[in-house]
């Protein structure tokens, strides 16, 4: 057989085998594993015979979980963690040490930029800033040892050249880590891409039901490996419940995406028309500044993700209160379709410099597109504008 589409990798991905196996993956909820001898102890210790000691570091429904992620994003491997910026503090903290540089994009998850600036800066980490459009030329120059970035950028939407920035980062010497969470593999696998990392809140599209919190770091062994054994140090381990709940999203994964995407993309055209309505952030417009990128670099759709502006602060506090469908909450990804205000969720305790650099304004608005018929979103939006 020719490899799988993704569609059929989603449903079966990290599935039991064998003549008489289980359909679903069972879930393994003990948190210690018998051995047989001492024997058995010194191969497990070796890393032979697939055996397992404590579910803090590994477990068979989180390992099951693991090799379906990575088959997604057609990655080696991949580590599970009990949230995104589980995975994203662990692969800083296993990629740079005290003295070391981290180059990161200008438009960035708040989560993500803070733990920069706040805590990794406490431990003589250091931290160099580029616009989103001069990552790659600013690898040429930099002392970094990593590079960190978003594509899609949260909340800006901004798309960058995945395979530019990974080969500038790997002439320089770095390792390219990007967060694919708004993409999902169902739009694009940057592994393919050159880069090195990919790192995704599971949380988020990959779980894809607002219920559980997860991240994920994929890619080749060499690179995952030395993180997954930091990770057991750390802690930030994934329960089995919630690997066999990310295995059941993953199974409505492409259809949910295929919806999602095709919504968004029809509410951006709508939002686009709107006289109340200043500005509209989605690479599938072809008013979008990277929309000849997304369509070279994107497949199957842009992404469920639609940022606009209502113009000011007020505007938006009004726009936002007048919501009635439309969830106001934090996050994305699940099948309800909700908003958040940048300024007031994931970028707050900015600056005005450092939301100026990162392009956030205060009229701007972030949806996260669900499951709803898209008329009944429509009439939502359209209410709350007037």
């Amino acid at each position: 057989m020719t490899e799988p589409k993704l569609a059929t990798l989603a449903v079966h991905a990290g599935s039991p085998e064998g003549l008489n196996a289980p359909v679903t993956v069972p879930i393994v909820q003990s948190t210690t594993f018998r051995f047989e001898s001492a024997a058995a102890v010194q191969r497990y210790q070796r890393g032979e015979g697939g055996l397992f000691m404590y579910s803090r570091d590994e477990n068979p429904t989180v390992r099951a979980a693991e090799e379906a992620v990575a088959l997604l994003e057609g990655g080696e491997t991949c580590v599970l963690f009990a949230s995104g910026m589980g995975a994203m503090t662990a692969a800083l903290m296993g990629l740079l040490s005290a003295g070391d540089t981290a180059l990161a994009a200008t438009a960035l998850y708040g989560g993500t930029y803070k733990l920069l600036r706040d805590v990794l800066s406490r431990f003589g980490v250091k931290l160099e800033m580029a616009e989103p459009e001069q990552l790659a030329a600013t690898c040429a120059n930099s002392p970094a040892k990593v590079c960190v970035f978003e594509s899609p950028t949260n909340p800006t939407l901004r798309v960058l050249d995945l395979a530019k920035v990974a080969t500038a980062a790997r002439a320089a010497g770095m390792v390219s880590l990007v967060d694919s969470t708004f993409a999902t593999p169902y739009v694009q696998r940057p592994l393919k891409l050159g880069v090195d990392i990919v790192m995704h809140s599971a949380t988020k599209y990959l779980n894809g039901h607002s219920d559980h919190l997860a991240g994920a770091l994929i890619g080749r062994r060499e690179v995952i490996e030395p993180i997954r054994a930091l990770s057991h140090k750390l802690g930030a381990s994934m329960d089995p419940q919630v690997a066999y709940d990310l295995l059941r999203g993953l199974k409505t994964f492409a259809v949910r995406m295929e919806r999602q995407c095709a919504t968004a993309l029809q509410l951006a055209r709508f939002l686009e028309e709107q006289k109340g309505v200043t500005g509209v952030c989605y690479p599938g417009l072809s008013s979008h500044p990277d929309h000849a990128l997304a369509r070279k670099q994107m497949a199957n759709g842009f992404g469920g993700m639609v940022t606009f502006s209502v113009g000011s602060k007020e505007a938006a506090f009004r726009f936002w209160d007048k919501q009635k469908l439309i969830a106001r909450a934090a996050s994305l990804g699940g099948p309800e379709t909700l908003t958040s205000l940048p300024i007031l969720f994931s970028h707050t305790g900015y600056s005005a410099e450092e939301l100026r650099r990162a392009c956030v304004t205060e009229g701007m608005v972030r949806m996260s597109v669900g499951l709803e018929d898209p008329d009944d979103l429509i009439a939502d939006l359209r209410q709350a504008l007037a």
